[in-house]
């Protein structure tokens, strides 16, 4: 419904989308010239000339990529906007489930966030060099990255125009929450307690891993942050299912992640998605980096590059536990030691 457009957070989030779509579009074009014809070294005319457009094509690219966290952002933040003009809709669940394209454009949205922040860490460091060795691997990365960049678009777009503010949603309470309760009785009785100490340890071993990469940048401390970041990422999915979001609510049966977005929640979900989100993309990117240290000239810059980047890895990953502990922590305090599940913490 083109009416939807209508909608301001709607409309900046498909305007991003076009702008993002159609940089990278035009990047892409400079790529294959980067492909075909850079000669890193020669000093011809035909060489400058590309130099200069590849390194003015990659600042406005960079500025676009950039664009899609804020895309990613503005996406969960219509989402829970619309809440209430959706019948049965109590969250951002009810309104991205209101429609078969709702949840693909949450993922693609993250996606290209997530692959777009990485290539902008590997553009800092190329311009970091003292000559444009890797320029010809990031565009190379812009063309893979291009696909993802426009089906976040077409999604965004059938995700805003399916729309149906006359639909009854589905509830969380009624779905997700059902959903994720029979995972929760069909899994082991100690499952929930792995998920959690899963996700904790690995978040503390990305923040030991980060500190030791800005101490003295080196390969395994550099992988081992990506790694473990990673397996943070994927164990705190159970984890907050299970464990945050009952605490949360004090409720054992609302397992629900959007709500935690919610007001009556304390809008919980902002700080720690986004804590989430950038201590596992930093910590990736230290890998990354780590990757390109073999280029001639670079291990200097890249180190330093590291041990910048390894601070703020650290510092996001701290931050997510301390949001994701701090309700677990004021249950038991204010419940004498009682668990929410049953039992004593």
């Amino acid at each position: 419904m083109l009416t939807n457009l209508l909608h301001p957070l709607l409309l900046l989030r498909i305007v991003a989308a076009v702008v993002v779509a159609v940089l990278v579009l035009a990047g892409t074009r400079v790529a294959w010239q980067v492909l075909v014809r850079w000669q890193i070294g020669r000093a011809n005319e035909g060489q400058l000339l590309l130099e200069r457009r590849a390194e003015l094509v990659a600042t406005l690219v960079q500025g676009a990529l950039v664009m899609t966290v804020a895309g990613l952002a503005l996406t969960v933040l219509a989402a829970d906007r619309l809440t209430p003009s959706i019948r049965g809709a109590m969250c951002a669940y009810g309104v991205f489930g209101s429609t078969p394209t709702g949840f693909y454009a949450l993922w693609t949205s993250a996606a290209a966030a997530a692959a777009c922040s990485l290539w902008v860490v590997l553009h800092r460091l190329d311009l970091r060099l003292a000559t444009p060795a890797l320029t010809r691997r990031k565009f190379v990365a812009l063309l893979l990255i291009a696909p993802v960049v426009l089906a976040d678009l077409v999604t965004q777009l059938r995700f805003v125009l399916d729309l149906d503010f006359t639909v009854v949603a589905s509830c969380c309470s009624t779905s997700l929450d059902g959903t994720v309760a029979a995972i929760a009785r069909a899994a082991p009785a100690s499952a929930r307690d792995l998920a959690s100490g899963v996700a904790v340890a690995a978040a503390i071993g990305a923040v030991l891993a980060a500190l030791l990469t800005r101490r003295r940048p080196a390969a395994g401390a550099a992988y081992a942050a990506g790694a473990l970041s990673l397996v943070a990422a994927a164990a705190a999915v159970p984890a907050v299912l299970w464990v945050v979001a009952p605490y949360v609510y004090e409720s054992p049966h609302h397992l629900c992640p959007f709500c935690l977005l919610r007001a009556d929640a304390g809008g919980l979900g902002w700080p720690l998605f986004a804590a989430l989100f950038v201590g596992t993309l930093l910590g990736v990117a230290l890998a990354v980096i780590e990757t390109q240290k073999r280029t001639p000239g670079a291990a200097l810059e890249a180190a330093e590059m590291q041990r910048g980047i390894a601070r703020w890895a650290a510092a996001a990953w701290v931050l997510a536990l301390v949001l994701a502990v701090a309700p677990v922590v004021r249950y038991l305090v204010l419940s004498g030691g009682v668990s929410l599940f049953g039992g004593h913490g």
